[in-house]
């Protein structure tokens, strides 16, 4: 580990619609909201991380032109979420399909547990991964 830097504090997205976004992040994924604060908003992730989202300046339309990802869950820029289990992967991919949510590759199992990738509003790209005890893993 670094020798200045301690882990990731928070990270921020910039959205286009807060209220949507908001929605999608408290309501369909489970996050709780911590604080909102005029035009952002702070989510719990586990224990000790934070999402924050940014209502982007202006309108829909230039956060369209100037922000939302061009390929839309086509490249490789994501963030992970933590999953439980194997089977809660497979479990949260139907509650998201069942919630009218972009599946961008469909839940599988992977050599080290399993994951499923998803768009938020926004059309950033989501994974809910699972990490079995066992793999080995990357740190």
């Amino acid at each position: 580990m670094s020798e200045f830097i301690k882990g990731i504090g928070h990270f921020g997205l910039s959205v286009s619609d807060l209220d949507e976004s908001i929605h999608f992040y408290a309501e369909v994924l489970g996050l709780e909201m911590s604080e909102r604060r005029g035009k952002d908003a702070f989510f719990r992730v586990g224990t000790d991380d934070v999402l924050a989202l940014i209502q982007y300046p202006g309108d829909a339309v230039r956060f369209d032109t100037e922000m939302r990802p061009k390929n839309r869950g086509k490249a490789f820029t994501h963030f992970g979420l933590m999953a439980e289990s194997a089977e809660s992967v497979f479990g949260f991919q139907n509650h998201l399909k069942a919630s009218g949510v972009e599946i961008v590759k469909e839940a599988y199992e992977r050599w080290d547990g399993a994951s499923v990738y998803f768009l938020d509003p926004n059309g950033y790209t989501l994974e809910f991964i699972y990490y079995a005890p066992d793999a080995e893993r990357i740190e």
